[in-house]
């Protein structure tokens, strides 16, 4: 049975007993995003704080992750002239593979403000956290 069947399931059945879904599911965690450039990052020029970012998704965390602790992931996303995701890899992953595919998912739809030195709009590689933060209580089980 998928996910989807399961978790469509588990919710009938619950409101059949009179329990609320929301009671038995863990609600998503927040993100925190920290966007950043390192000595190194950028050869060619010297970049001295990261482009703000135009558009950005909330990465879509898996419907059976439930988070005791704060997870980080690090990513580091190559930007085109325009301040288009061009590639985005982990850095340092979260520990959960699922995490850190969800984070480089949304991450690889973001726009940036283009970089521009000295007239010239150039590519740039910047460095992306995202910390998923638990918010809820366990679930029962």
């Amino acid at each position: 049975m998928s996910r989807f069947n399961t978790a469509l399931a588990l919710n009938l059945v619950l409101m059949l007993l009179g329990a609320t879904p929301a009671t038995a599911m863990a609600a998503d965690p927040q993100v925190s995003t920290e966007v950043f450039v390192e000595a190194g990052d950028n050869p060619s020029f010297k970049l001295q704080q990261a482009p703000a970012i135009e558009y950005s998704t909330a990465p879509a965390t898996p419907p059976d992750t439930f988070l005791q602790a704060p997870m980080a992931v690090l990513l580091v996303a190559q930007l085109d002239e325009l301040g288009q995701v061009s590639n985005v890899m982990v850095a340092r992953s979260s520990g959960l593979r699922e995490m850190d595919r969800v984070a480089l998912a949304a991450v690889d739809q973001w726009r940036f403000d283009p970089v521009v030195v000295e007239g010239v709009a150039r590519q740039a590689r910047v460095r992306v956290r995202l910390t998923f933060m638990p918010t809820a209580e366990a679930p029962p089980g």
